[in-house]
This record gives C-alpha cells, structure tokens and sequence, in this order.
C-alpha cells in the first residue's frame, strides 16, 4: 500500500505534468496559427509594395512623358498668335511694290529672322503645294478644275499651314482639283 501512496503523488505530478503539456502544445499551436497569419500579412504586405513600386514607376515614366509633351508643346497658343505676325509680314510683302527696296529689304530680314526663331522651337510650314489633299494637314476652301492636275491634288495654298514638332499647328486652308463634272 506505501508503494500506492508513493505512487500517488507520481502520478499527480505526472497529469500536472500532462495538462501543462497540453497548454503548452495548445499556446504553441496558438503562436503557430498567429505566425501563419503574420507571413500570410507580410506576404501581403511585400505583395502590395511591389505593386505601389511598380505604380510609382508608372507615375515617373508619365510624369516624364507630361512634361516632355509639355515643353515641347506648352507654348503652341503663342506661336499660333506669332503665326498671324508672319501672316501679317506675308500680307504686307504681297502689297508692297518693288519702289519701296530699302524698307521692303529691312522687313524681308526681320521676316527670315522671325521664321528662324520659329523653325528654332519646331514651328515649321507645311509643303502641301502640288500634293495629294490631306484632310488632317489642310482644310479644302475651294475647289477648282484644273486639267492638268490630277484629282484631289492642293492646286493653291490661301493660308499656310504648320507643324509644331510632329503635331498640326495651324491647318492650312486650300483649294483642291476636282474632275470637270463634280464642279457645280
């Protein structure tokens, strides 16, 4: 019976023993679940900061894109307005007569002056004289029969048009040849 009661205090140590493991295997699968979900956050979390890297990137290339587009074209409003200048000097040139030579020669240089500075920025005249019509570079103001030029060709330009870079500027406006039986 002594070894019974010796036995006793064993055994109660034995299942003490046995529930704290139990806690202790339940606290450890606890902390395993929670680090399960702290990797699946990182995982997220590394995830979605290498989809804002790449969105950052994104917003760099345009940005540099904008203001690309930007200085070439930001000052489009003012070489229109410097159009009509040239437009003007054109105008005046056609009027003059040969009698005025010294001052007509003072107006020619600061009009080749004027078209340097343009051509300088990407401002250049559109040749479209003697060429098929192109809807996008020029607008038909007129149409004429011309036997000697074939059909839907720019017979005469009434207003130059411009590039700026590779973008219209200013459409030119222009007559364009029919065939003799479409004039009405």
């Amino acid at each position: 019976m002594e070894e019974k009661e010796n036995q006793e205090p064993l055994i109660n140590e034995i299942e003490e023993v046995k529930e704290e493991l139990k806690e202790e295997e339940k606290k450890i699968k606890e902390l395993e679940e929670k680090v399960s979900k702290l990797e699946q956050v990182a995982r997220f979390a590394n995830q979605r900061y290498v989809e804002l890297q790449r969105e950052f990137e994104l917003f760099k290339e345009r940005y540099r894109r904008d203001m690309e587009e930007q200085r070439k074209y930001g000052y489009e409003k003012f070489a229109l307005e410097m159009l009509e200048v040239v437009d003007n000097f054109e105008r005046a040139f056609d009027s003059v007569s040969e009698s005025h030579t010294p001052i007509l020669q003072g107006f020619q240089l600061i009009y080749r002056e004027l078209k340097r500075i343009l051509e300088k920025y990407g401002i250049k005249e559109i040749q479209i004289e003697g060429k098929e019509f192109d809807p996008y570079l020029a607008e038909a103001v007129e149409k004429e029969y011309n036997p000697d030029v074939p059909p839907n060709t720019v017979i005469r330009v009434v207003r130059k048009g411009y590039m700026l870079h590779e973008r219209v500027l200013r459409p030119a406006k222009v007559v364009v040849s029919v065939q003799e039986e479409e004039i009405t």
